[in-house]
């Protein structure tokens, strides 16, 4: 399997997974991230940022060029459910909260920290938000612009290579922490396919 097919076969599978971490009992690399103090460069937070950590500097630089920081305050909504969303978030600084948002109530289903990524449907065409994200506290993040970056992983298959292998890895522990979350309103026996009445 060539490039290109591992580039698009991880953006179907982010396509049939959709859905947006950070519980105690999820223990991640974003737990060690701690963004440093003052203006630095965006290729230097690039750098120092889990989901951005590690790749080639090539590919830092090109991100760079189509990010911007951005200050949330306390409450802020950034992406509202079935919209469209256009940016891919990293979260430096501050939390959010992954939301099911109905007329009556929200409930949180996931809570964001420092490290955290989030935003992947503006990768995908014609794909909206399955749900509302919110700043929990003031905070700040880098906004990539989602179309050009999906545009730069169609031109560059190994960008595309390197970004949707690690947005396969964040949608895995997001999964997980929804699961953690379904949990504590089903029980552990009903995730495990346990059937509680008696077998026919």
């Amino acid at each position: 399997m060539n490039v290109p097919e591992i580039a698009e076969l991880a953006c179907g599978l982010l396509k049939v997974l959709a859905g947006p971490r950070l519980s105690q009992q999820n223990q991640t690399e974003s737990e060690d991230f701690r963004p440093a103090r003052g203006h630095m460069p965006l290729v230097e937070v690039l750098k120092s940022h889990p989901f951005t950590a590690g790749m080639p500097e090539s590919s830092l630089r090109k991100l760079a060029s189509m990010a911007r920081q951005v200050s949330l305050a306390e409450d802020e909504i950034v992406f509202r459910a079935r919209e469209r969303s256009e940016n891919f978030c990293l979260l430096l600084t501050g939390s959010a909260c992954v939301e099911i948002r109905t007329p009556y109530y929200a409930l949180c289903v996931q809570t964001l920290g420092p490290g955290d990524a989030f935003g992947w449907s503006s990768l995908l065409d014609e794909h909206h938000t399955v749900f509302q994200v919110r700043a929990r506290e003031a905070s700040t993040a880098l906004y990539i612009d989602g179309q050009k970056l999906s545009e730069a992983c169609k031109k560059d298959p190994k960008l595309g290579c390197e970004v949707f292998s690690r947005l396969a890895r964040v949608l895995a522990k997001r999964v997980r922490a929804i699961e953690m979350r379904l949990a504590e309103f089903c029980g552990p026996r009903s995730l495990n396919g346990a059937d509680d009445g008696p077998e026919a």
